[in-house]
């Protein structure tokens, strides 16, 4: 929960996140990537309603986008493009 509360912090206290700056190292992406990875499937494996519904709730929607924006810097940090087509 603690991991949880962390990432929503980092969440509403940052900017909406774009591509990472020339600041975050490639070790801070894949981190953060890692972070918001964990957390998700964290979730999934405790939240009683992602259970009882067999659909993933809002917090599970909210964390999956999480870990896709983690996922498109740190493609974005090592050069590869991430767009879909």
């Amino acid at each position: 929960m603690i991991t949880l509360l962390r990432l929503y912090q980092s969440v509403d206290s940052a900017p909406f996140p774009t591509a990472p700056g020339p600041e975050m190292s490639m070790s801070s992406v894949n981190d953060a990537l890692e972070d918001a990875r964990l957390t998700h499937e964290q979730h999934l494996r405790t939240c009683r309603q992602c259970h009882a519904d067999a659909a993933p709730c809002a917090v599970a929607k909210h964390l999956l986008r999480l870990y896709n924006l983690a996922r498109r810097d740190r493609l974005r940090a090592t050069g590869r493009d991430a767009s879909t087509v």
